[in-house]
């Protein structure tokens, strides 16, 4: 058999960016500002717990108005960042595999083919159901932790993904299979050739 490694012109290959990616539901931005929100006022609470106990502002007035400055600029970047990353999150869904695409600062784009996943699961956070939104997590073969996750799905098109993928992923089993009708023809021709060898051995000692 001939091994072949033939070059690739990289110029030909279909270009992601020209693909159509789908984007998130819109109540997913409400969802990332509301925990948003919980979590700076939670973060504002331990702040004041502080100035309250102790005489930080006495001994270190700069470190204090330092942190308030901070909190306050750390809450107006995230809140900017959860609207450009909705901007920039969307997926793909083809007929072999699934494309992510996230991140402002740290962009990524993430594709699994379906012949590598081993099964999905659809979750939801107490946020995300007030507006029915969910998240779709797809795990790929020793892993423990989902190697992609879709939040911000509409419950039916949570839904319709997954099962998609599902039937995708057996078919893609089935095809790396190999049928068994070929595994039991092989048993009578390997018997028929030692058949005729056997007698053309036994044909030679005639002489």
């Amino acid at each position: 058999m001939f091994f072949e490694n033939q070059e690739i012109d990289t110029s030909s290959l279909p270009n992601i960016a020209e693909t159509t990616f789908q984007k998130l539901s819109k109540n997913y931005v409400s969802v990332r500002y509301i925990g948003n929100t919980i979590f700076f006022l939670l973060l504002l609470g331990g702040l004041f717990s502080i100035y309250i106990e102790t005489s930080i502002i006495e001994d270190y007035p700069t470190l204090w108005y330092g942190l308030l400055a901070f909190w306050c600029f750390w809450l107006i970047t995230s809140f900017l960042l959860v609207k450009l990353g909705y901007d920039i999150r969307g997926y793909v869904l083809r007929e072999k595999d699934i494309i992510h695409r996230k991140g402002v600062l740290f962009k990524s784009t993430t594709t699994i083919p379906f012949n590598r996943v081993q099964h999905c699961e659809i979750s939801q956070g107490p946020i995300q159901r007030l507006f029915n939104l969910h998240t779709l997590e797809i795990f790929t073969a020793g892993g423990g932790k989902s190697d992609l996750a879709i939040p911000g799905l509409e419950g039916d098109t949570a839904q319709q993904i997954k099962e998609f993928i599902v039937k995708k992923t057996a078919i893609a089993e089935e095809e790396t299979e190999l049928p068994e009708d070929q595994t039991t023809d092989l048993s009578p021709i390997i018997t028929d050739e030692e058949s005729s060898i056997s007698k053309t051995f036994n044909d030679s000692n005639e002489y």
